[in-house]
């Protein structure tokens, strides 16, 4: 039977009958058709007889000679196909270093030439998967894919001692797996060495080839005109139009076509099959490129002919990872075989079946395994080198991240575009200005910090701490903790917050869980999931956030460490707004890492603080309403927002309320005055006291720098805690206006009025702010530096800042409040006892 089917083949390939039955230059830009005269293999054993071939092949194919006919002769030569020969070359791609560099404006040819984090014109997370080094810059070495390459050489020695430890053959390695390789070769030895290794995993049979898997020229002979170590067709060229197919699922669902596929965003075309080694122990890198961008590109497996059947160049490797068939002789064998791929690899990319005369895999030159991105327009933007040596998962990924970046307008890089909307000091100017220190000062300062630094020094330095404690002594995982940041700033789409996420991430995990996260979120670790849908939501419906996800949580995780989560996402959301509020670009030289300055004795304000309220401010008797009204925002009625924070008063806490003798032992000297029944407080310095204080502090120091008017700035809180629905924020906002000076009436006029969309009783100057509050509250992302100047231009520089702050502060607060669900109080808990007051 093989003999008949060689010269079925044969007699094929000297008739010229292409791919798709049509002429395969058509519309594909491919090289037209492939003739090779017909050889009987078994006399190539002969080396006589095969260099009278070579010589006969030469004088018929002057150069340049087609690529089926340079790996003929590479064979008849005595080639093992060892990927340095014959028609095994690099890819052909349009996204070159000098592409990538000229979209930057970065001169391709010296050689500094590099594209900062800062300046790169795209998501960070497509900024990591292009920094294959991962020293924060993007330069020629990094798309440099060549079997030359250093980076290239050690990968290319890893998979292939992969494939040696992985018993399974299915392109993973389980953790049985590595206990039964150790057993075996350490053979009775607590211990192996590196010529213990060196036997196991460096095979000994001819080229590299292990035992059995070396391979004749007859049988290679045969396997070139079968189609099995490649389409004797070079399919199409560089930007030439995808040829089209129509092929079935295996699971016999509609035909996926091409064609309908473009247009709509980048095609990855992934071609293999079984009973190819190499293309199996790859396989799963490629289905985690499908997993992080499958919301971003369209995937299509297509299964072809197979490489290394029983019945052809048979691999015993193969055999001992039970992987053993025929070549299929019809389309209904094929789709058999490749249902056996499936079951083993399983697949997360939809896969489609070539038809049995292969005429997509000669279309695109793709058997035994080949990558193509195919943008929206249908060219061909990538088309990797043949297989098995030039299918490089990580090379197709780059390029798809560039069509991504090529599919979208070439914005200024994140972050700093239309640039900080307030001076950014140099370092040393903003350490001038900053408290003295104990330890630590004179580094690098992350831009917000500057930014706060010009009007509020103390306070900066406070966040300075803050942002040190949240990133490097939460009780949580440093993975999980940076994975929760980044998912809170990517709801809030806050770039600068993202790439500062990554860098935490990528110290303490690797670029490898930089690219999970950054993927989709269906390839997330299944013990992130929950956490991190928590950070999700809290940041962007804190409200509906469930009972049963927070009591999940704190099963799994126990009470301090999902009080940390609730913290971190409050944090989170105060820090992105302070950065999308003022323009921060992120730093020159990328994310800086916390700052380890510890302030000297005084810098805060560590003991509580209400400033004076000097007047109280009484609504305008006749006025206009100056900033668009809102229909929607008066749907909810004063009357229904009384009914909610009465509801509130019953909830029962998600964790149960410390009392104040269990608290106060963990608060530093002079902290407290009294003893406080403030259910926020309690909860927060109960189980995070560390994160707690710190925050705490940085309020307090920013009531002593700014001394704001304490009426102005609970109304401003209270539209915040309308614009969320935070109903027990909302019942403080009240208790404090009262403790302002208001009385009952008066808080009920105030906030009945701010629940309506006629705010025509408030002076403009207040109508932007409250204004400014509601966006910044629910659209964090759409600030401008107009609305900053608004702010500044009605409330002056010093002021906008400190109300700024204050709003961003809001965001914190709220967050506590729902992450916990705690009830509100009765009493109202900041009323003081004498003179002295508290709060929260």
């Amino acid at each position: 039977m093989w003999n008949r089917l060689v010269t079925a083949l044969l007699l094929t390939t000297v008739l010229g009958l292409t791919a798709a039955g049509a002429d395969p230059g058509a519309g594909t830009g491919s090289t037209g058709v492939v003739k090779l005269p017909p050889l009987d293999p078994d006399t190539l054993a002969d080396p006589k007889e095969a260099a009278r071939a070579v010589a006969k092949l030469e004088k018929d194919y002057p150069e340049p000679q087609p690529e089926a006919v340079r790996m003929l002769v590479a064979i008849l030569k005595g080639s093992q196909l060892s990927g340095t020969d014959g028609w095994f070359g690099p890819a052909q791609t349009r996204y070159t270093w000098q592409w990538l560099a000229d979209r930057h404006g970065v001169d391709p040819k010296t050689k500094t030439a590099a594209i900062a984090r800062t300046a790169f014109r795209g998501p960070a997370a497509l900024f990591e998967a292009l920094d294959r080094d991962g020293n924060g810059q993007l330069t020629a070495n990094d798309l440099d894919w060549s079997d030359r390459n250093p980076y290239v050489m050690r990968a290319n020695v890893v998979n292939y001692l992969f494939r040696r430890m992985d018993a399974g053959g299915d392109g993973k390695l389980t953790r049985e797996e590595l206990d039964e390789f150790f057993k075996r070769v350490a053979d009775g030895k607590d211990h192996l060495t590196a010529d213990d290794l060196r036997r196991a995993l460096i095979p000994r049979g001819p080229a590299g080839f292990g035992p059995g898997d070396g391979p004749s020229v007859p049988v290679l002979v045969r396997g070139l005109y079968a189609g099995e170590i490649g389409s004797i067709q070079e399919g199409p060229k560089l930007g030439a139009a995808a040829p089209d197919f129509a092929l079935k699922s295996i699971d016999g669902k509609e035909p996926i076509r091409l064609s309908k596929e473009i247009g709509k965003k980048p095609v990855v075309l992934v071609f293999g099959n079984f009973t190819c080694g190499p293309f199996r122990g790859l396989f799963p890198d490629v289905d985690a490129v499908h997993a992080r961008y499958k919301d971003r590109a369209t995937f299509i497996m297509v299964y072809v002919r197979e490489a290394h059947p029983t019945d052809g160049w048979k691999m015993e490797s193969n055999t001992r990872v039970g992987v053993g068939v025929k070549q299929p002789t019809t389309t209904a064998e094929r789709a058999e075989v490749c249902d056996l791929f499936r079951k083993k690899l399983k697949p997360g990319i939809p896969v489609v079946v070539d038809d049995i005369d292969d005429p997509t895999g000669n279309a695109y030159s793709a058997m035994p395994a080949r990558l193509y991105v195919i943008d929206p327009s249908g060219k061909v933007a990538y088309k990797s080198g043949r297989g098995p040596f030039g299918f490089k998962p990580g090379e197709m990924e780059q390029a798809l991240v560039m069509s991504l970046l090529e599919a979208d307008p070439a914005p200024k890089p994140a972050g700093t575009e239309p640039g900080a909307f307030v001076p950014l000091p140099g370092d040393q100017e903003v350490w001038a200005k900053l408290p003295k220190t104990e330890t630590g000062g004179g580094v690098p300062l992350p831009n917000w910090a500057k930014a706060i630094a010009n009007h509020l020094p103390r306070t900066a330095a406070a966040m300075l701490e803050l942002d040190y404690v949240h990133r490097t002594k939460s009780p949580l995982d440093p993975a999980l903790r940076a994975k929760m940041r980044w998912v809170i700033a990517k709801a809030n789409r806050c770039e600068y917050a993202q790439a500062t996420a990554l860098a935490d991430l990528k110290r303490v995990a690797g670029a490898d869980a930089v690219r999970t996260l950054t993927g989709s979120a269906d390839g997330w670790p299944a013990d992130d999931r929950a956490p991190l849908e928590f950070a999700r939501l809290l940041t962007v419906a804190a409200p509906t956030v469930t009972d049963a996800q927070f009591a999940a949580l704190q099963k799994r995780f126990g009470d301090t460490r999902v009080a940390a989560m609730v913290l971190l996402a409050a944090y989170g959301n105060f820090q992105d707004r302070i950065i999308l509020g003022l323009g921060i670009p992120l730093e020159a030289e990328g994310p800086v890492a916390p700052v380890a300055v510890k302030f000297a004795a005084g810098a805060f304000q560590v003991a509580p603080l209400l400033p004076e309220q000097k007047e109280l401010p009484g609504l305008l008797k006749s006025g206009a309403t100056v900033v668009p009204r809102d229909p929607e925002w008066a749907k909810l009625t004063f009357d229904d927002l009384q009914t909610r924070m009465e509801k509130q008063r019953d909830r029962a806490p998600r964790l149960p309320v410390p009392d104040w003798e269990k608290v106060k032992g963990t608060l530093p000297p002079g902290y407290a005055t009294r003893p406080t029944k403030i259910v926020w407080s309690l909860t927060c310095l109960g189980y995070a006291p560390e994160m707690a204080v710190t925050w705490n502090v940085a309020t307090r120091t920013m009531w002593a720098e700014s001394k704001q008017d304490r009426v102005f700035e609970e109304s401003l809180f209270w539209i915040q805690t309308r614009s969320i629905q935070c109903n027990y924020c909302m019942g403080h906002c009240e208790m404090l206006l009262e403790v302002a000076g208001l009385d009952k009436t008066a808080v009920a006029e105030r906030t009945r009025r701010l629940a309506g969309d006629d705010w025509s009783c408030f002076p403009p100057a207040e109508q932007r702010a409250y204004a400014y509050a509601r966006k910044l509250s629910r659209t964090p992302w759409e600030l401008t530096a107009g609305d900053y100047r608004v702010l500044e231009k009605d409330l002056g520089a010093d002021k906008a800042m400190y109300t700024f702050w204050w709003l961003c502060r809001g965001l914190y607060m709220t967050r506590v409040s729902d992450g916990f669900q705690l009830p509100l109080e009765r009493e109202n808990v900041f009323a003081p006892p004498a003179k002295t007051d508290e709060k929260k």
